[in-house]
C-alpha cells in the first residue's frame, strides 16, 4: 500500500518542479507548411504539403495537466519571474484525481514530399507521467500525510483499477505516406510511422484491488492487496527498448481535377493543388517500451489480511525496494501483469477535419484525440482525451492559429500558435500565461526548422511563371 503512496508522491514532487512547462500544440498540428510537426498526429499529413522538404533542427513540446495541485490566482509569467506570494495548494474536492504530463524533445528530422510519395525520418526523446483514478480520500492522504491525518483514520477504504506510470525513452522514427487513389477531385492517402525505441527509465503501479484501514499513526490493516509494481534500478540507455507504430488515412476533396496530379515534380508542372476539405483518421503509438529484466525491480502482490505494524517507518529491502511484504508473498516475481518489463505506449485514436475557408489562406480545423487505455494485465497509462477547434491563417512565411480545446472533453483551454519563417512557437493554455487564474497545468512548444517550399528542379518553371505573372500584371496596369 505504501508503495503506491511513495510512487505518487514522487510524481507530485516532479509536478512541483515542472509545473510551469507543458504541451499538446493543437495550433501547430494542421498547417500545410509544417509536415515535420503534423506527422505526430497523422503520418499521412506529410503528403501533398505546401513544403517540399521540411528540416527540423530542434523542438520542445511540454504538456502538463492535473486535478490535485495548483497555483492560486496566478499567471505563469508571474510565477516564472518569481512574482507570486502564494505557495502550491491542493484541491481535494474532486471525486477522483488524475495527472497527465508529456515532455517531447525533437532532434534533427526531415520530411520530403515528392509525387505520390512522402518520406520522413526523425530523432526524439519522450517522457510521460500518468496517474488515473486516485480517489478523494487518497488525495487527502497525499496532502496531509498518512500517519498524521488522523481525521481519516479508522475507516475502511478501497482502491480498484488504479494505474500509475512514469517513463522516458528515445526513438528513431521512419515515416512513409502514399497517395494511392487520385480520381476527379478526390485524393486518398495511406501512411505509417515505424519507431525504434530506446528505453531509459520506468516506474509503474497497477492497483487491481486494495482494501485497507489506517487504524492510527503506526498500525494499518490490509484486508486485501492485489498490486503489481515496477521500478528501474537506475536510468540507463537500453538499445533493446521496444518498437512503436503509427497508422493513418486521409481523404482530400480537392478544388480541381487531380487525376494526373504530381505535386513538387517538374513533370507535374510544379503546381500545388489545394484541397477544399480533408478528413483524417489515425491511431498513434501502438507498441511498448521494454526494459531489460536485470535493470528493474518488480513485485507482484496478492494477499490479505495483514496487520502492518509501524508502517510509517518501513525498512526497505536493499535487493528489491518494492518488496515490502516478503513474508506475505510466496512468489514476489509473479502477479497480474504478464510482462512486467514492458510499459505500453499511451496509444490514442485521432480524427482530424480541416476546411479551406478562403483562398488556401484561411482554414478551420477540428481534431479529436481519444486515449485507448491498457488492460490491468499490462503496465501503462491512458493518453488524455481532447477536442479542439482551431481557426488559422497560413501563408508561406507566416502562420497564425487560435486553438480552442476541451481537455478530457470538459476543461476549456484557449491557445495561440505563431510561425514566423523557420520558427514555430505557441501554447494551448494562453490564458494561464497572461491572466491571473488557478493554474492546474501549462503548455509551451517551439520548433526551429528550415523549410524548402519547392523542388530545386522546379526553379526554371517557377521563374517562367513569375515572369508571366509580371507581364499580366503590367498589362492590366497599362489597360487602365
Amino acid at each position: 500500500m505504501k508503495s503506491l503512496f511513495i510512487l505518487y508522491l514522487s510524481l507530485i514532487s516532479f509536478l512541483h518542479s515542472e509545473a510551469l512547462l507543458s504541451q499538446h500544440n493543437f495550433g501547430a498540428l494542421s498547417s500545410n507548411y509544417t509536415p515535420t510537426t503534423n506527422v505526430y498526429i497523422n503520418p499521412t499529413s506529410i503528403s501533398n504539403s505546401k513544403t517540399w522538404l521540411d528540416i527540423n533542427f530542434i523542438g520542445l513540446d511540454i504538456f502538463l495537466n492535473n486535478s490535485l495541485v495548483y497555483l492560486y490566482d496566478q499567471s505563469i509569467l508571474n510565477a516564472i519571474q518569481g512574482k507570486y506570494e502564494t505557495s502550491i495548494l491542493f484541491d481535494t474536492r474532486r471525486k477522483n484525481t488524475a495527472l497527465f504530463a508529456k515532455t517531447f524533445v525533437a532532434g534533427p528530422s526531415f520530411t520530403l514530399n515528392f509525387d505520390d510519395h512522402a518520406f520522413g525520418i526523425g530523432i526524439s526523446n519522450r517522457s510521460y507521467i500518468g496517474v488515473q483514478k486516485i480517489p478523494q480520500f487518497m488525495a487527502r492522504f497525499i496532502q496531509n500525510g498518512i500517519s498524521d491525518y488522523s481525521r481519516q483514520h479508522g475507516y475502511n477504504y478501497q482502491l480498484s483499477n488504479v494505474k500509475i506510470a512514469a517513463f522516458n525513452f528515445s526513438e528513431i522514427t521512419a515515416s512513409y505516406s502514399y497517395t494511392f487513389f487520385k480520381k476527379r477531385k478526390e485524393l486518398m492517402i495511406g501512411g505509417l510511422t515505424f519507431k525504434k525505441l530506446y528505453s531509459t527509465f520506468g516506474a509503474a503501479a497497477n492497483i487491481s484491488d486494495a482494501s485497507f484501514n489506517v487504524r492510527n499513526e503506526q498500525e494499518l490493516s490490509l484486508f486485501n492487496f492485489n498490486t503489481d509494481l515496477m521500478l528501474s534500478r537506475q536510468a540507463r540507455f537500453d538499445p533493446k527498448g521496444g518498437f512503436g507504430l503509427d497508422l493513418g488515412f486521409t481523404y482530400q476533396k480537392m478544388t480541381s481535377t487531380v487525376s494526373n496530379y504530381k505535386p513538387h515534380t517538374k513533370a507535374g508542372g510544379c503546381n500545388y493543388t489545394p484541397y477544399k476539405y480533408k478528413i483524417g483518421i489515425s491511431i498513434i503509438d501502438i507498441g511498448r517500451v521494454k526494459f531489460a529484466e536485470e535493470s528493474i525491480n518488480y513485485a507482484g502482490y496478492n494477499f490479505g489480511p495483514y496487520e502492518w505494524q509501524n508502517y510509517d517507518s518501513i525498512q526497505l529491502n536493499q535487493d528489491n525496494q518494492l518488496d515490502y511484504f516478503m513474508i506475505q508473498e510466496e512468489n514476489i516475481n509473479m502477479g497480474n501483469v504478464t510482462k512486467p518489463t514492458n510499459i505500453q505506449l499511451p496509444t490514442f485514436l485521432s480524427v482530424q477535419f480541416d476546411y479551406n475557408l478562403l483562398g488556401s489562406v484561411l482554414y478551420i480545423n477540428s481534431t479529436i484525440v481519444q486515449g485507448i487505455p491498457s488492460s490491468m494485465s499490462k503496465f501503462g497509462i491512458r493518453h488524455a482525451n481532447s477536442f479542439s477547434l482551431t481557426p488559422r491563417i497560413e501563408t508561406k512565411w507566416l502562420d497564425f492559429a487560435l486553438p480552442f480545446s476541451l481537455y478530457e472533453y470538459k476543461q476549456p483551454q484557449l491557445g495561440l500558435s505563431l510561425r514566423l519563417g523557420p520558427i514555430v512557437i505557441g501554447s494551448d493554455k494562453l490564458v494561464n500565461w497572461l491572466i491571473n487564474t488557478d493554474v492546474y497545468g501549462a503548455n509551451f512548444y517551439f520548433h526551429a526548422k528550415i523549410p524548402l517550399f519547392s523542388n530545386p528542379s522546379c526553379k526554371e518553371i517557377e521563374k517562367r511563371k513569375s515572369k508571366f505573372k509580371k507581364k499580366v500584371s503590367n498589362g492590366l496596369k497599362c489597360s487602365f
